[in-house]
């Protein structure tokens, strides 16, 4: 009877284990660093997916910690600032995370700007990853209306050699004009984000919900994505502090990001080891991007020894001082003169 009780027992708290594991979601936003995807419209791809997929992960995040709906999860992310990462990377980092399910999200690009629409693939046509694909496409219509280009299958590297049922999404195309204005918008990059985590809850037999205050809060905030470089590159570890007194740090591009900044003129403060400081003014507009390139001047090298190779200042015992020089013209002169 004994044994039969610690049976009971043993398969409640694996049933328990099992009911409170989360699930294990890897977003991966595409491009990143020197491959900035696709280009158009004033933007890049690689940004836009980037803001996407970090609100993905936080919708996540806060669906995990409401305890009034939604389910429980881990997020994680391929890149989460704006790096390059190749394609095995993110195949790897996937398969090394042990993850449930990859969902990839880009935006398209085309020569003919006519070009439009939403789509969504898997690597087949059937099984667990159509499935979400299929649910994917159909939030993401729902939300953003664009045109239906449909659910695809397609080869690609990262739905092929990641071990999860994988998507990639494709938002619209960020070299049409209609597009693009869903891919500019902060509140509507919220709503496709809002979108993504409807279709993974319903993926699981979730009930869609939206956790407490994770919608864009305000009409009136918009967001900087900044980038420091100087005449040698990108500026790594640059202090930027905006105006409010909120302070961010440059990634290994030179690049950050403030996702909540008041519409109107601001004024960012940059500084960095060997540089002079700098203040730039950017203009924000209400639930937009507004991109600056931030230009460093490097200081002189001061201090230390003085450099031998130097062609300036400092003791170049190779070339002479300028006494050094008087005293060897007079000595010429002066043989000249015996000579004559």
């Amino acid at each position: 009877m004994r044994s039969f009780v610690l049976t009971i027992l043993f398969l409640l708290v694996g049933m328990q284990g099992i009911a409170n594991a989360q699930v294990k979601i890897v977003i991966d936003p595409g491009h990143g660093g020197m491959d900035p995807g696709g280009v158009g419209t004033g933007m890049q791809e690689k940004i836009v997916v980037l803001d996407v997929s970090k609100r993905f992960k936080a919708l996540l995040e806060a669906d995990t910690a409401d305890n009034a709906g939604g389910g429980k999860w881990t997020a994680l992310m391929t890149r989460s600032t704006d790096v390059f990462v190749s394609l095995a990377g993110r195949s790897a980092y996937s398969n090394n995370q042990d993850a449930d399910r990859f969902m990839s999200i880009h935006s398209n690009a085309f020569g003919d700007a006519s070009a439009n629409g939403t789509e969504t693939f898997s690597l087949t046509a059937s099984g667990t990853s159509s499935q979400l694909r299929n649910l994917v496409q159909a939030e993401m219509i729902s939300a953003w209306k664009l045109t239906n280009r449909g659910n695809k299958t397609a080869n690609f590297a990262v739905l092929r050699d990641t071990a999860a049922p994988a998507v990639l999404h494709e938002l619209a195309f960020i070299t049409n004009a209609t597009d693009a204005a869903k891919l500019a918008s902060l509140a509507e990059r919220q709503k496709a984000a809002e979108a993504h985590l409807r279709a993974i809850q319903r993926h699981y037999n979730i009930t869609p919900y939206i956790p407490g205050g994770m919608t864009e809060p305000t009409d009136k905030e918009g967001e900087i994505a900044a980038r420091v470089v100087d005449d040698l590159g990108p500026v790594v570890g640059a202090t930027i502090t905006l105006d409010t007194g909120a302070t961010a740090l440059t990634d290994a591009d030179g690049r950050t990001t403030f996702t909540r900044a008041m519409a109107g003129a601001r004024t960012l403060t940059v500084t960095a080891d060997n540089h002079d400081d700098a203040n730039v003014e950017v203009t924000v507009a209400a639930q937009m991007t507004a991109e600056t390139e931030i230009v460093l001047v490097r200081k002189p090298d001061g201090g230390g020894e003085p450099d031998p190779t130097s062609d300036s200042g400092g003791c170049n015992t190779g070339r002479g001082s300028g006494a050094g020089t008087l005293l060897l013209l007079a000595l010429a002169l002066l043989v000249t003169r015996r000579r004559g």
